[in-house]
């Protein structure tokens, strides 16, 4: 299996300086950052973010001729960075997982037929990998580092 990652996850788990989460939560899948989600990290000022770029856990494939266009196509009709739609042409074109929190970016996802893991959807999986009060830390510091509120954050802690 194959997920895609936006910036804005990837982001929140660099701020609170858990990224290392993300490769246990996946596991033996491919994880992938497109090039423009690639600049969008570059540009950061905060290194924590950079840090996404130094790790070893994301692969950072080039895209198709037919990933180019579609890029440009949904780039000129929607309205969402070139991040998200690169994220959405691979995942289109090689069936992969979308991983973003961009809710315009999971509508037209979920429009085309493209499965999509979001930061909710992350932490409810975390429930696996740490305990009830290492969640609680790790939402905590989201919220607090990150500026995300997590809308159902006490039926994640149930």
């Amino acid at each position: 299996m194959a997920f895609v990652f936006d910036a804005d996850v990837l982001s929140t788990f660099a701020k609170i300086k858990k990224l290392s989460l993300l490769k246990r939560l996946f596991g033996k899948s491919y994880l992938l950052i497109p090039p423009a989600v690639i600049s969008d990290l570059a540009r950061s000022k905060l290194p924590l973010v950079k840090d996404v770029l130094a790790s070893k856990i994301f692969q950072h494939p080039k895209l198709s001729l037919q990933e180019s266009n579609l890029v440009k196509n949904i780039y000129y009709q929607k309205n969402l960075g070139r991040g998200e739609v690169e994220c959405i042409a691979i995942c289109k074109m090689r069936n992969f997982t979308l991983v973003t929190n961009d809710n315009k970016a999971i509508q037209l996802a979920e429009n085309l037929n493209i499965n999509v893991v979001d930061l909710e959807t992350i932490l409810y999986s975390l429930k696996e990998l740490v305990n009830k009060n290492q969640l609680k830390q790790i939402i905590n510091d989201i919220e607090t580092k990150d500026k995300v509120i997590i809308i159902n954050k006490q039926e994640i802690l149930k």
